[in-house]
């Protein structure tokens, strides 16, 4: 084992975040205010489009939503 295998090794434990950003958009308060549940808030990325993956709020990758045993999952394609 490495010098630096070991120093990882103390941190494997660790929990770390994994989000997915599946699009941003910007309202203006006046908007937002008048937001009632029901309304729909569209966003440009398709439902086929590759998601941005973040790790502890960091950019990890992207990836792609895909559904196993009926929960939502992710399939990495690449890393950065």
């Amino acid at each position: 084992m490495t010098k630096q295998d070991k120093r990882l090794e103390d941190f494997k434990d660790v929990s770390l975040s994994i989000s997915l950003c599946i699009g941003k958009k910007f309202l203006t308060l006046n908007k937002i205010l008048k937001l009632k549940e029901g309304d729909l808030i569209e966003f440009d990325k398709k439902l086929e489009d590759y998601l941005d993956v973040y790790l502890n709020g960091q950019k990890f990758g992207i990836g792609e939503l895909v559904i196993v045993n009926d929960k939502y999952s992710l399939r990495l394609v690449d890393l950065v």
